[in-house]
């Protein structure tokens, strides 16, 4: 279901989502205007002139259940991007998301943002992230894999992981070896925290061309959102969102996510005092790549990477039809060859 089908209601359902008597912040309605230009294809003049519409119209308006959804998602982002928090916007938020039928944990996690500290959100993000963790990670040896423990992979796996950097150049896992070694990082080994997770998680930053920047990492998450409408991807979109726009938390040494906030105001972002969607460009590099995912032929995020890792990443790139990102505004460090 194309999220352009009801474009207008969408654009002005937003608009008044994000207005707390202020028509929304400039930062909202910069990464707003971002959205409804690239995602919905309205046209910029068609855009300015439209007027917000109240929540119960828009669900006369719009009655399919996935556009809907898309709407909520498009909403709690928007959301995120508004500094400080307001309960009267996340008040707005979720009668909108009850009175369309919409819930689900995000929805649950963001209603928390307002009175909890970020200890608080973090420790309930992670409980409710566990469940989704299993789509999040590599599918190498389903048959053996132990899904109780996200250590429990293989001998093999790990083998294969030693051998990537030996691979052609170019191939998917050479440019995997590559995406580690120019970022500093240690590739996933038998000591990592869920090695599975991260081997999947960077394989779709390479597939797409983002790094592990701020803004990167939102794209990634927006990609694939774009691409596949599914729970995890819901899940894991918002907690690059989480990360990096709202600075709730970071990802830890000892534990997949610790709180970074204080108590009774959780944003922590850029400086302190900003998420990377006040960065020039940034908004309509989420809007371009959101835009990209939903072009994909097939959700190649979840698949077996290590089972193609010596092709072309270009073959691969044409045959997922991943499309080049829009680049060089936000972040100078995106990589596309």
């Amino acid at each position: 279901m194309l999220i352009t089908a009801k474009a207008s209601a969408i654009t002005s359902g937003l608009k008044d989502l994000i207005d707390c008597g202020d028509k929304g912040t400039e930062e909202q309605n910069r990464v707003l205007q971002a959205i409804s230009l690239s995602i919905l294809k309205l046209p910029l003049s068609e855009y300015s002139e439209l007027e917000s519409i109240n929540q119960d119209e828009f669900a006369r308006n719009v009655i399919d259940t996935g556009i809907r959804r898309k709407y909520i998602q498009l909403a709690i982002m928007l959301e995120l991007c508004r500094h400080p928090k307001s309960s009267l916007q996340n008040n707005k938020i979720d009668k909108a998301a009850k009175t369309l039928c919409i819930g689900g944990d995000v929805l649950l996690i963001s209603r928390d943002m307002i009175d909890k500290s970020a200890l608080e959100i973090t420790t309930d993000f992670i409980r409710r992230y566990q469940k989704y963790f299993l789509s999040l990670q590599e599918h190498y040896g389903q048959d053996s894999f132990n899904h109780e423990s996200h250590k429990s992979y293989d001998e093999s796996f790990f083998q294969v992981i030693d051998s990537l950097a030996s691979m052609e150049d170019k191939s998917l896992g050479n440019e995997f070896f590559q995406f580690y070694k120019r970022n500093g990082m240690h590739l996933p080994s038998r000591t990592s925290i869920n090695p599975g997770y991260y081997v999947c998680h960077d394989m779709n930053h390479v597939l797409t061309g983002y790094e592990p920047t701020g803004i990167g990492e939102i794209c990634l998450g927006a990609f694939k959102l774009g691409m596949n409408d599914s729970d995890a991807n819901w899940m894991a979109s918002m907690t690059n969102f989480l990360i990096h726009e709202a600075g709730v938390f970071k990802p830890g040494h000892s534990s997949q996510y610790e709180p970074y906030g204080a108590d009774g105001d959780p944003f922590d972002g850029l400086d302190g005092k900003r998420g990377v969607m006040t960065l020039k460009g940034a908004p309509e590099m989420l809007a371009d790549a959101y835009d990209r995912g939903s072009k994909c032929n097939q959700d190649f995020s979840i698949i077996n990477h290590l089972e193609i890792a010596s092709i072309p990443l270009s073959t691969l790139r044409e045959r997922f039809n991943i499309i080049p990102p829009l680049s060089g505004i936000a972040d100078s460090s995106i990589n596309w060859r």
